[in-house]
């Protein structure tokens, strides 16, 4: 919930906006505007009027406002998208909360193979829940499904981390681990020199070098 004085500085933002796209908001409306965007949180207003400065002409709208407010909810189609692919059981999904359960509303007439209807059973339950989360000001809010496919995973969680979607703390165990890299030069090896390699540690460092001055001292060294 917005503070007073971020309320304030909606109003503000409000009127400047209302003014650049050659609109005029009356203090009435935009009283009424505040109320009903309040929940959100400041950053979040600012963008979406932002983006209403670029596009809209003429007529400042809660609706206008409403549709570009960037709450981490996707679109129902873009919704439903995302939800299909969990009809495969192998694939990694990363989805909201409200898409997870318009899929579980959707999936058993998936599997009796009317895809038809399940999209359509989907996109009510899903606008149904997206519509009673913005009213309450709940951001769309990320999870993460894991498929049986574990080397499909490694790309839907980076590609989530990266969108901001998922934090990496929360994936980081299912991430696969970069190879490790050997210690010593193997292309020096086979040329019959101990050499290490340019990411070695010290203590690696130092016990190759240990090892080439063994194999470098004439046979019949006393130790």
């Amino acid at each position: 919930m917005l503070t007073d004085h971020e309320q304030e500085r909606l109003v503000d933002l409000l009127a400047g906006t209302a003014e650049v796209i050659g609109d005029q908001l009356r203090p009435t409306a935009a009283v009424f505007m505040v109320a009903d965007l309040a929940s959100y949180a400041l950053p979040v207003l600012e963008r979406a009027l932002a983006t209403c400065r670029r596009e809209l002409k003429g007529r400042l709208s809660l609706a206008a406002i409403l549709e570009r407010i960037e709450d981490g909810h996707p679109a129902p189609n873009e919704a439903w998208a995302i939800a299909i692919r969990a009809a495969d059981e192998g694939a990694t999904v990363v989805w909201t909360g409200q898409t997870r359960d318009g899929w579980a509303a959707a999936y058993p007439l998936v599997l009796a193979g009317d895809k038809i209807a399940a999209r359509q059973a989907f996109l009510e339950v899903y606008t149904r829940l997206v519509k009673e989360a913005r009213a309450a000001g709940e951001l769309g809010s990320h999870h993460v499904s894991l498929g049986s496919d574990v080397s499909g995973r490694d790309s839907v969680l980076r590609q989530a981390v990266a969108a901001g979607q998922l934090a990496h703390e929360q994936v980081a165990e299912h991430l696969a681990l970069p190879a490790s890299a050997p210690g010593f030069n193997p292309v020096a090896l086979l040329a019959g020199r101990v050499e290490a390699a340019p990411g070695a540690d010290e203590r690696t460092r130092a016990r190759l070098a240990e090892v080439a001055e063994l194999l470098a001292a004439p046979a019949g060294r006393a130790a």
